[in-house]
């Protein structure tokens, strides 16, 4: 079954925070995104210049709309704006069995006034007692519950306020205690319940979306059935290692968005598997070892915007040759190939789909079978100048442009060696499949 949550919350329109950053957070965990869009903003990465709260009627009929019709296993509560739009949602969700996570948004990062002092009270008193758990940093915990926090107990303190006001669970999130190592999040709950989720701090900048995505984050882990501890602990290490990947969009914060760590992780995990699928295809045709080279070969699958070695994987150790047959001699893992990691990176500066390739050895009969299955192409690399030849690593860049100059669509290219080097064929694929079929294709015929 497909797990939903619901977010409630303004529109950002730089993307780093509110609605577009609860989708990216949500999505990546596996839960399918809905929303209800309680004000637009007009924001940059410096700043927001301009907001427009939608009406309270607005909002209760999209709140109504998606519950009417979809089964909302969570829901997050943002930026609610004025008391006409907090009695709308407490009055939506009063009845609704759904767990509710309550992130009040007060202020921006950038320092602009959200929820007016005038709409506290209907705050604390419509919202809070609706909420499984509240998500407040400690300038938002202070002006909730009127404690001034300066360390864990007085923290501790204002978290109880707040179950007070009828909070189920609360976290306070102490990254803004200033001159601390350790940043403390803390978790109570009406059982008088304690726990810690620690981190470093990490000093980078000011970043904006970091709150956000850590209450989206924690909604998604509740609505794929994780207890509320779990998911406060999954949450904060997903947003504080994100916090490394902040991205820079423009001239202003960075944008924490764990969406792209998540993404980059799920695409390296793919690459790994296709790559071992791939490995176990080709031990299946045992005269494979007949054609691998003196210095063995490789079996590269690059990410899909790959920009060095370290986004490609390949064997590490390279697949030996044997006496009757081959193996590989260690893991599949990123950064592990240096000629052929470098051959697929220069492939794809002219074609981004060619992302995989293995090396095989040269013979004239090997070249003639290419040359009437494949398009082939081919460099010298005694035409390479002594600088370039000098430096490592760039020969094999030069070689492949200097091909793909010649046949851009080429599928296999050559080399026929030089001082110290081996002649060698790479043959190339859009995936290690392909390139494996290729291969199937030359045994065949030699």
């Amino acid at each position: 079954m497909v797990r939903v949550a619901l977010s409630i919350a303004g529109s950002d329109s730089a993307g780093g925070a509110g609605i577009q950053a609860d989708i990216k957070t949500i999505a990546s965990l596996g839960v399918y995104p809905c929303t209800v869009i309680t004000a637009i903003t007009a924001q940059n990465t410096k700043g927001i210049s301009h907001i427009l709260s939608i009406d309270a009627y607005t909002v209760r009929k999209q709140i109504e709309s998606i519950l009417n019709d979809i089964t909302v296993h969570s829901i997050k509560i943002g930026l609610v704006m004025n008391e006409e739009i907090i009695s709308a949602v407490s009055r939506s969700l009063l009845h609704k069995k759904i767990p509710v996570v309550l992130d009040p948004i007060i202020t921006s990062t950038s320092g602009t006034k959200f929820l007016s002092n005038a709409f506290l009270g209907e705050f604390r008193a419509s919202l809070i007692p609706l909420s499984d758990l509240i998500t407040p940093n400690i300038p938002e915990a202070e002006k909730l519950s009127g404690i001034r926090i300066l360390n864990e107990s007085s923290l501790v303190e204002a978290a109880n306020y707040l179950l007070e006001l009828g909070a189920k669970n609360v976290i306070i999130k102490g990254g803004h205690v200033k001159d601390s190592k350790i940043i403390f999040n803390v978790l109570v709950n009406k059982k008088g319940e304690k726990r810690s989720f620690n981190s470093p701090r990490i000093r980078v900048d000011k970043i904006h979306g970091n709150g956000c995505n850590f209450s989206s984050a924690v909604t998604a882990f509740m609505a794929r059935n994780y207890s509320i501890a779990e998911s406060c602990y999954c949450a904060n290490l997903l947003v504080s290692n994100s916090i490394m990947d902040a991205i820079k969009i423009g001239k202003g914060m960075r944008i924490n968005s764990p969406y792209f760590s998540i993404y980059d992780n799920a695409l390296r995990y793919e690459v790994i598997q296709e790559l071992n699928r791939a490995l176990k295809y080709l031990t299946k045709i045992p005269s494979f070892g007949s054609i691998i080279p003196e210095t063995q070969s490789n079996f590269t699958y690059a990410l899909p915007f790959a920009k060095g070695i370290k986004d490609v994987a390949g064997v590490d150790g390279r697949i030996v040759k044997l006496i009757h047959t081959f193996k590989p001699t260690s893991n599949v893992e990123f950064g592990v190939s240096q000629h052929v990691a470098r051959a697929v990176i220069a492939y794809m500066r002219f074609n981004m789909y060619m992302r995989s390739a293995i090396n095989i050895k040269l013979d004239t009969k090997l070249i003639g079978i290419c040359k009437e299955l494949f398009i082939v192409s081919s460099y010298d690399r005694l035409e390479e100048s002594p600088k370039l030849n000098s430096k490592e690593g760039t020969t094999i860049s030069w070689g492949i442009s200097r091909a793909l100059e010649k046949v851009a669509t080429a599928e296999v290219i050559y080399h026929t060696g030089g001082f110290g080097k081996e002649p060698m064929i790479l043959v190339f694929g859009e995936n290690p499949l392909s390139v494996v079929k290729k291969i199937a294709k030359i045994l065949k015929k030699y």
